[in-house]
């Protein structure tokens, strides 16, 4: 399947990864209130952290060792099974942890009826075996299947959730959606590879998968732990705030992770085939297609999104107006970061470096959290994830250079910056001028696209939207 088919599906992917529970977003938030949605919020984003310990690197190492052997029948099956092993290993590690933690931390003894629901999310994400499906490049299939399962969960919330006491409810139905895709993908895997105990061989993975599951980990102390130290620190109204805030911006943010999930495999073959000239074209598109997205995206956020939040969730949460604010870089900071850590160091094996960076990131997360969240709750925890990006933007950045002399574009980084200027001040203008919430929305986004297809065309001369147009015009030749 060709790269430009790969994004469609994979975009569609990632957006519906968060675009459905955005639809049932307004309804949940109105229905369960601030406080419920703050404690699944809480329950959900500490056993998301036991996920992550469950799979360690699987994510990034499976894509990548999938797609080098993805046309050997034979190694595909025995690498699949040695992978498959590896993260049994660590799920059980993580159910027995998680069991532990539920008996002795006081916090939690409250919640046990919603961890054994984690628990049971835990136990079927070992079988979800995305990273095979992406590293064999069938986004298809993954999308087609997503969206099924999501669908009827959509409709599964609005039958089944209907009062404040529903939020157990609520958090079933979601755990529901990770069972259902991993049943189907059991059933449908069979296609690719067959399990083997007698074909693996761990010694060949363990340790890049430990490496990279560590550097998992460390970097979701700054993004699934943040609202669990929320939760332990301040309250569960803190939690809701942030998570709030942030759900809006993850479905941003999904949009570029969607392009680095398709881009990943096809960089990594590449350089299994030493192709090395078109891998640093790739990287160069790839940031020129960030920027892209980027920088219109942050100017309309950064003035108009407390409104764009208000019309999504409604009253009640003024509370993650200025969270919502201060996260809005990262829409640029983790685009530039994934191209810097997936695409360029991941792919080339530089899995020692990533875990350095990611130490000292989430030292500085550690640090900040200790200083910031209990005094400023949401806005603290906020502050926190976007120093913990910056600190693994910058490292990754020198490390690059040192290794391949490699600098990214930042001269067109502040070419950008400069050229956006008079759409930031157009914005604010307008939402000094309008009262009315849907008239500053709309007002603020009709500009905001006007101004960049004109910026990006005839200034900026961005090399993406000059290639779709050179496709637009090849086809209405034709």
């Amino acid at each position: 399947m060709s790269l430009k088919s790969n994004f469609i599906y994979s975009s569609i992917l990632t957006v519906s990864k968060y675009l459905f529970p955005l639809i049932v977003y307004p309804y949940v938030s109105r229905t369960l209130g601030l406080s419920n949605i703050g404690i699944v919020n809480f329950i959900d984003n500490l056993v998301n952290y036991f996920v992550y310990l469950s799979m360690m690197g699987i994510a990034t190492i499976g894509v990548r060792e999938i797609a080098a052997v993805r046309e050997r029948r034979e190694q595909l099956s025995k690498t699949f099974s040695s992978l498959l092993s590896l993260t049994f290993i660590s799920t059980l590690m993580a159910i027995a942890i998680l069991w532990i933690a539920m008996y002795t931390i006081p916090a939690l003894i409250p919640h046990q009826d919603l961890l054994y629901v984690g628990l049971v999310k835990l136990v079927f994400n070992l079988f979800l075996m995305e990273w095979f499906f992406m590293g064999m490049e069938d986004f298809k299939y993954i999308t087609n299947r997503s969206i099924l399962v999501k669908c009827v969960y959509v409709l599964c919330v609005f039958l089944f959730v209907r009062e404040t006491s529903d939020y157990k409810i609520y958090y079933a139905l979601t755990v529901g959606t990770v069972i259902a895709n991993a049943l189907v993908n059991i059933v449908y895997i069979r296609k690719f590879v067959r399990f083997n105990l007698h074909g693996i061989h761990l010694e060949a993975f363990y340790k890049p998968f430990l490496i990279m599951g560590v550097y998992v980990l460390l970097t979701n102390v700054y993004t699934s732990l943040n609202p669990v130290w929320l939760g332990f620190v301040t309250n569960t109204d803190e939690v809701g705030y942030f998570t709030t805030a942030t759900k809006l911006h993850i479905i941003i943010m999904s949009f570029l992770l969607s392009f680095a999930n398709i881009l990943f495999p096809r960089v990594s073959h590449l350089l299994a085939e030493g192709k090395q000239q078109e891998f640093w074209e790739k990287i160069n598109t790839a940031f020129d297609a960030i920027f892209l997205f980027a920088f219109p995206t942050i100017c309309f956020m950064l003035v108009a999104g407390p409104d764009l939040l208000h019309l999504v969730v409604g009253d009640g949460f003024e509370g993650s107006y200025l969270p919502f604010r201060i996260i809005t870089p990262l829409v640029l900071i983790i685009g530039v970061e994934q191209i810097l850590v997936i695409q360029i160091l991941m792919a080339n094996h530089s899995d020692a470096t990533v875990l350095r960076n990611s130490f000292v990131g989430a030292i500085v997360a550690l640090i900040a959290n200790m200083l910031l969240t209990a005094p400023f709750g949401a806005e603290g925890s906020a502050l926190v994830w976007v120093m913990a990006e910056c600190v693994i933007m910058i490292l990754s950045t020198i490390a690059i250079y040192k290794k391949f002399r490699y600098v990214p574009p930042y001269k067109r980084l502040l070419a950008y910056c400069l050229s956006y200027c008079p759409l930031l001040l157009c914005s604010v203008i307008i939402y000094s001028w309008l009262d009315d919430t849907y008239a500053v929305v709309l007002s603020i986004a009709v500009l905001t696209l006007a101004y960049a297809a004109i910026n990006e065309i005839a200034v900026l001369k961005n090399q993406v939207v000059h290639q779709i147009l050179q496709s637009i015009r090849a086809k209405t030749a034709k």
